[in-house]
């Protein structure tokens, strides 16, 4: 209680703040909400720009694995995944 009635006998003799400090208050608290909204906008674009790189680095693997391989090897790959589905076929359908 004591500390309370300190703190109001303290504060008798104050006006307040004028006019020019509250404007100055105003536009100091504006420019840290400026400054948070491009740090966030900041961060939001880095996830999205990441994001966007990982799905196109993905997209350029399977084009640049696409454009490498020839006819020849498609047809390599074809041949060994019909063996393999033969040898499962045969497993599960035994007489």
């Amino acid at each position: 209680m004591k500390s309370n009635l300190n703190i109001n006998n303290e504060t008798e003799g104050w006006q307040g703040f004028s006019l020019e400090e509250l404007r100055y208050q105003r536009a100091l608290n504006h420019v840290r909400i400026e400054v948070e909204k491009e740090r966030i906008m900041s961060k939001t674009s880095q996830m999205y720009n990441r994001s966007a790189a990982m799905t196109s680095s993905t997209g350029n693997l399977f084009k640049k694995l696409s454009t490498g391989f020839s006819v020849l090897d498609y047809a390599l790959l074809a041949f060994q995944a019909g063996k393999q589905i033969h040898k499962i076929y045969r497993f599960f359908h035994k007489k």
